[in-house]
């Protein structure tokens, strides 16, 4: 699979880097413009590399046909996602978390964002114990997310470290996309 990696994000207390291919990223951008007034979102998919430490989200997907949400919620579904992780588990890439948008807010995680991250790392039918969380926030055209990753019971914000927005990507075609790594 060919894939175009425009962002990376680190932290220095955290084990786990992870870089966003542009399919992904793009994908979360163009359903979080077009899902106005709601929250939604999908799952990241994905391979670890470098002993783990290095997470790839190759795809991101599409808000499931049984998820439902409000303003400022949302409940991923499951239909759809089995066929699409089956079909994933060819090319080794599995679950890696989970990504959903804040319309017309910040892309900070909540209270809520965080139980659910803890509860994903010790479901054992994920196999994810570092789950990865991405939040898109909107404004307008525009779109800022955030990246955590879930280690040792605490969320840790990542933090860009390459810009999508670099010589070698042309967004031109896309809405503003600004990357937070605030705290």
């Amino acid at each position: 699979m060919a894939e175009k990696i425009v962002v990376v994000f680190q932290a220095i207390s955290a084990t786990v880097e992870v870089r966003l291919t542009d399919a992904a990223l793009r994908l979360m951008e163009k359903e979080s413009l077009a899902s106005t007034g709601k929250e939604t979102g999908g799952i990241l998919i994905g391979r670890y590399g470098n002993d783990g430490n290095v997470a790839v989200v190759t795809a991101a997907t599409e808000r499931p046909t049984d998820s439902s949400s409000g303003r400022a919620w949302f409940q991923r579904g499951i239909s759809g996602l089995t066929a699409k992780l089956r079909a994933r588990w060819a090319y080794g890439e599995y679950y890696l978390g989970e990504w959903h948008s804040h319309p017309g807010g910040a892309p900070d995680p909540s209270s809520n964002d965080i139980r659910e991250m803890r509860s994903i790392s010790m479901d054992t039918s994920y196999g994810c114990p570092k789950p990865i969380m991405i939040i898109a926030g909107t404004s307008d055209a525009s779109v800022r997310i955030s990246v955590s990753v879930l280690e040792n019971g605490r969320l840790l914000r990542l933090r860009p470290v390459q810009s999508p927005r670099d010589d070698r990507t042309d967004r031109s075609t896309a809405p503003e996309t600004k990357v937070n790594g605030t705290p």
